[in-house]
């Protein structure tokens, strides 16, 4: 009975399931696990450069009781956190292209597109729109998008949505008056006083 149950097993058709890292090249991005991934990395690196800004913002406030030599010190070390952040913050994004692009069966090099300027427009709207392969392709199989995935991605289309009707609403709103008024031009036209 026992020799049976590792004969079954030994030529059972069932592969054990691969472990998927997320933030690394290989592997598969639908669309919605794509753009959740987009957006985490994203807020991520945002809090990341807000954190060292404000940590790099109360060492400068406190300059009186600082010696210049460390705060010299401290605001270099402030552009190498920066570069550092960056370069990190664009490797995600290349390995996120690349996952996307494994899903449409393409290869991982076309992310190279994205440095030539008109045709990275075209890349982007290729990575959001087309959809990926349903069945096993070059690269894998499907990998289906955890709850958190689906939920930040749609997310992430709700937010791009309301900045592109904002963005329309405001060049309406500066085609219709012919300019925006800044706060100092304001005073001086609406009140009598100036």
């Amino acid at each position: 009975m026992n020799q049976t149950s590792s004969h079954s097993s030994l030529f059972s058709s069932s592969l054990p399931p691969v472990p998927d890292r997320p933030l690394s090249p290989s592997g598969r991005f639908n669309r919605l696990s794509y753009l959740a991934w987009y957006g985490f990395i994203n807020l991520i690196g945002l809090m990341c450069l807000f954190g060292t800004g404000l940590i790099m913002g109360i060492f400068s406030l406190s300059q009186v009781t600082w010696d210049d030599q460390l705060l010299n010190a401290l605001s270099g070390s402030f552009g190498f956190i920066m570069f550092g952040i960056s370069i990190l913050f664009f490797y995600f994004h290349v390995v996120l292209m690349i996952r996307r692009l494994h899903d449409t069966n393409r290869s991982g090099w076309w992310c190279l597109l994205f440095f030539v300027p008109v045709i990275q427009f075209i890349l982007i709207l290729y990575l959001l729109f087309i959809p990926g392969s349903k069945a096993s392709n070059d690269y894998g199989i499907p990998r289906p998008s955890p709850v958190w995935e689906k939920i930040l991605g749609w997310m992430i289309v709700i937010v791009l949505l309301l900045s592109l009707l904002m963005l329309g609403r405001l060049v309406s709103f500066m085609l219709g008056t012919g300019h925006l008024d800044f706060p100092q031009e304001l005073i001086p036209k609406n009140t009598g006083y100036f």
